[in-house]
């Protein structure tokens, strides 16, 4: 948090009062810009970890800290890689901790979203977790603007339980939680 304060942003936060601490949730955001990590976990009612690309461990501060809280990272080009990526992402959920993807697969840099790719659920599916969508507002404006923003909004919805998805298709389900994130934008 203390990054935050030194940029000068004022991060607000919307969570649902439906996020019980104690539970497991696979977390799905929009991605928009390069710090969308850090304001996530400033902004969290939950501990999480993230399913990142294996070059940002390349990057000095990013490496280092992803190490620290366990970023699940893979290769975006090899097949073999990304199936070690959701068997790992679904033992992480089973073991009752709570993971971040971010589906479009890059940022945005912009509040328009790019498309999910419906394969990002599969670790929800295989793991009968609750989805958590969250939407972030106005962060590719780090980006764009030199950190000149002010203020950066964290919307935490309703989860949707596994009850609430297991009879959706990948696709069906990836649209659902875009129109749920975009309902803020």
């Amino acid at each position: 948090m203390s990054i935050i304060k030194q940029w000068n942003i004022k991060l607000t936060v919307n969570c649902s009062n439906k996020i019980d601490p104690n539970e497991t949730y696979y977390l799905v955001s929009n991605h928009q810009g390069t710090f969308d990590p850090v304001f996530l976990i400033a902004a969290s009612p939950i501990s999480h970890t993230f399913i990142s690309k294996e070059e940002n461990l390349k990057i000095p501060v990013i490496g280092k800290w992803g190490r620290k809280i366990e970023f699940i990272t893979f290769n975006r080009s090899g097949f073999e890689d990304n199936v070690q990526m959701l068997r790992q992402s679904m033992r992480y959920l089973k073991d009752k901790k709570s993971l971040l993807v971010f589906p479009e697969g890059t940022r945005s840099r912009s509040n328009q979203m790019l498309e999910f790719k419906p394969g990002a659920v599969l670790p929800a599916y295989g793991s009968k977790v609750k989805i958590l969508p969250v939407t972030l507002s106005h962060s590719y404006r780090m980006d764009q603007l030199k950190g000149k923003v002010k203020e950066i909004c964290v919307t935490y919805h309703d989860p949707l339980d596994y009850e609430d998805y297991k009879s959706l298709s990948y696709q069906e389900c990836s649209d659902k939680i875009k129109a749920i994130i975009a309902s803020v934008q």
